[in-house]
């Protein structure tokens, strides 16, 4: 055996060294996220520590305590009314600017009482006020919601007293006024965790049968209960997983489980859809009977039925009384801002009357046409004459064999929540497996039902919605086809849709149309061209009759103008479509390719796994409804603030709180717009704002993207008069794109966008 010295090194612990070496450097990249987990604590801890380091205010009794040790004088009789008398505020941070100036009102017991005033920029003042009114801008934008701070005990006033059944808050004890107190914000703030116990938050130890009761209440039980794990759902960090009116709804619950006496609303559906906000309204007008409520609201047809409105300027009540009486005051600022959101909706009605009238009278027409489907399908009799099969009324035959003999495929196929292979064997009582994949490949549908997970098991859902409008379209093909009618009738079954699923659909059409008697209505002319013989219909009569080239010889003919409006807004549309292409291939115009997006809401995934590279973040700037800012001066965040009196070294404090919810959007969008992106992403961004703000940074936003011409724009909205300009507008509904085209487009279709238009102007 070979023996080293002491000074010798053998190849054993050589290779021994070697690969322990190896083996340290390969973890070595693995420290990096721990040194920048413990960054991030370090800097998480700072804020606890200075709340920590600072001096308790000795008003405040946060300490729990018992029913013997408080006083008689220090228990509160909530359900009273609640005064501010000569209330003056200053935030300690902006101790030179009062937000609140003398401030008197009273909210009575078992009443509504509404706050309301401009968001942002006291925009209903006189021009000849403006120079004054930049002194004293940020009174307004912040003077109402400072109203429910005080109220809660996060402030003190500097002067004047908050009284409840004549006795000041500032000697009762703050956990047990906050006990009595539920409030509903704009921005609802829910915890990653289940929707029983986010509701149970509200009240402790609340039982399971208090969560349900609070949460009908707050009329979210049904859509609760319709949850894949229902009260046990995690709704995700701030509630990621709900949608803002089921937000609200669930933040509502907790405000009502545990039967508050005051009930404080803070623009509580001010960031809603019309259909969400006629939910939450509809639960708070509930919650808010036989209870003290404080609404504050820049939506004016929000508080309407308050017994008492309260408008505020400056930090000061300028105006009191009912809707009637503040209405009937000529030259009051209420009836001012109610003009200046009543002008807006005047304008959207005009509009919307103008596309409604349109579309009317494109109805009467299809009206007229569809009825001769009715009745050949015998769901009508005519008054008079005779419709006839080989000269034979159809009154005299069965009615069940003369539908057995007939295919129908409609604008709008109805399809049943259950598989594709009983959808199609709804067409023929039972049709064989052959029978129905050969009626698919008839329809052009196989090839696309092969494809999906389950194939012909696949599950549609409600009215089809897991499917395509061309692939609906195909299936209902496919059922009218498998029982291999005699007679075919199309009633406008292209007109719905995209130019790619048009193409597809038409190809499928044609290939069943040949060797049937074939009946096809439609308003797209291009579709009825190779027809054997054309009518044309007005007032439900025959005007003209024959083949396309027999008509459009016809000078001056129906057919022959028809056929000729359309053709010239073809060509607009190619010359629209042609500007869009030359503009897109710019070198430095950005695409955006969304291609078969999956997005299951129950399991997310790591927001970082999206957005790799800095090259992609630099590209895209963001405002959303509701968008965190940082405790530092707005120069930072590149907003303009001239009325401030430190203008941009002004301080907006942590997450924006010394701001409205308006002036903090507007920061927001600017802080976006400031480095010119390539791809501008807007989500509800002008939500929070009243009626004239939100029409100036709209303004702002199109004058932008018309000076970065290389901006590509992607806005999501819900008040839909803000996307009416937009080149192309889709339509989501459950996960799925149900439409698209231009305003005027949807407009046409009389779907979904129609709906949520009518639905907004009733609103």
């Amino acid at each position: 055996m070979h023996h080293e010295g002491p000074d010798k090194l053998s190849f054993s612990n050589l290779i021994l060294i070697v690969i322990t070496l190896a083996r340290i450097i390969t973890n070595i990249p693995f420290l990096g996220p721990f040194f920048q987990m413990l960054e991030e604590a370090r800097g998480a801890l700072t804020p606890v520590f200075r709340l920590i380091d600072e001096e308790k205010n000795r008003s405040f009794i946060e300490t729990p305590t018992s029913e013997d040790s408080v006083s008689p004088e220090q228990v509160i009789n909530i359900n009273a009314d609640i005064q501010f008398d000569n209330v003056n505020f200053a935030y300690p941070t902006r101790s030179d600017v009062s937000v609140l100036r003398d401030l008197t009102l009273t909210a009575c017991a078992g009443e509504t009482t509404a706050l309301v005033g401009s968001s942002g920029s006291g925009e209903y003042l006189p021009k000849q006020n403006i120079s004054e009114f930049d002194s004293l801008q940020f009174v307004n934008r912040i003077g109402k919601s400072t109203c429910i701070s005080l109220l809660l005990r996060f402030y003190e006033p500097l002067s004047g007293c908050i009284a409840i059944n004549n006795l000041s808050i500032t000697d009762c004890n703050v956990k047990q006024l906050r006990q009595k107190i539920g409030v509903v914000s704009q921005e609802p703030i829910l915890f990653a965790t289940s929707i029983y116990e986010n509701i149970g938050f509200g009240k402790e130890n609340a039982t399971k049968a208090e969560i349900e009761e609070a949460a009908r209440q707050a009329i979210a039980h049904d859509f609760i209960m319709q949850l894949p794990n229902k009260y046990d759902t995690v709704v995700g960090e701030r509630g990621v997983q709900l949608s803002g009116g089921e937000k609200q709804r669930v933040a509502l619950a907790r405000a009502l489980v545990k039967q508050p006496a005051l009930l404080l609303l803070d623009e509580a559906t001010s960031a809603l859809d019309s259909t969400n906000e006629k939910i939450v309204q509809e639960a708070l007008d509930q919650a808010c009977k036989g209870r003290t409520t404080i609404v504050i609201g820049h939506r004016l047809s929000a508080v309407q039925n308050a017994h008492r409105i309260y408008v505020l300027n400056n930090g000061c009540a300028i105006e009191q009384g009912t809707h009637e009486t503040l209405m009937s005051q000529e030259g009051s600022r209420y009836r001012e801002m109610m003009k200046a959101q009543q002008k807006e909706k005047t304008q959207n009605d005009i509009d919307e009357k103008k596309s409604t009238e349109q579309i009317e009278d494109d109805e009467q027409e299809q009206i007229s046409k569809s009825t001769c489907i009715s009745l050949l399908l015998r769901f009508y009799e005519p008054l008079s004459g005779c419709i006839a099969i080989n000269n034979r009324s159809i009154t005299d035959c069965n009615v069940k064999q003369l539908r057995q003999k007939i295919g129908v495929v409609s604008q709008e196929p109805i399809l049943f929540a259950t598989s594709i292979y009983e959808n199609i064997r709804f067409g023929k009582e039972n049709a064989t497996k052959a029978e129905i994949e050969e009626a698919a490949r008839q329809a052009n549908a196989h090839d696309f039902i092969m494809q999906l997970p389950n194939k012909y098991d696949t599950v549609v859902g409600e009215s089809g919605v897991q499917l395509s409008g061309g692939e609906k379209q195909r299936v209902a093909l496919a059922r009218a086809l498998v029982k291999q009618p005699a007679l075919l009738l199309l009633d406008e079954a292209t007109s719905a849709l995209d130019n790619t699923n048009e193409k597809i659909v038409q190809e499928a059409l044609d290939q069943a149309c040949k060797d049937r008697t074939t009946i096809v209505i439609s308003h797209r002319l291009s579709e009825v061209q190779n027809a054997h013989r054309i009518y044309v219909l007005d007032n439900g009569c025959v005007i003209e009759q024959g083949t396309h080239e027999t008509l459009m010889s016809q000078e001056g003919s129906r057919y022959c103008e028809m056929m000729k409006a359309q053709q010239k807004e073809k060509t607009q549309n190619d010359i629209d479509e042609k500007k869009s292409t030359e503009q897109i291939e710019d070198d430095d115009q950005r695409q955006i390719k969304c291609l078969h997006i999956t997005f299951s809401p129950w399991n997310l995934c790591d927001a970082s796994r999206f957005c790799k590279t800095r090259q992609m973040a630099d590209s895209l700037s963001a405002a959303r409804s509701f968008f965190d800012l940082f405790d530092r001066t707005s120069a930072i965040d590149n907003s303009s603030n001239n009325g401030q009196q430190l203008g941009y070294e002004t301080r907006v404090g942590m997450k924006g709180v010394h701001l409205s919810g308006g002036e903090k959007q507007r920061i927001a969008i600017a802080r976006a717009l400031l480095r010119q992106p390539k791809i501008l992403l807007l989500d509800e961004a002008t939500s929070g704002m009243d009626t004239y703000n939100e029409q100036i940074v709209q303004e702002a936003l199109e004058k932008a993207e018309t000076v970065n011409s290389t901006c590509t724009s992607l806005i999501i909205a819900h008040h839909l008069s803000t996307i009416r300009s937009c080149d192309l507008i889709c339509v989501l509904e459950k996960g799925y794109l149900v439409e698209n085209g231009t305003h005027a487009e949807l407009m046409k279709r009389r779907g979904v966008y129609y709906r949520m238009i009518v639905c907004n102007s009733i609103s």
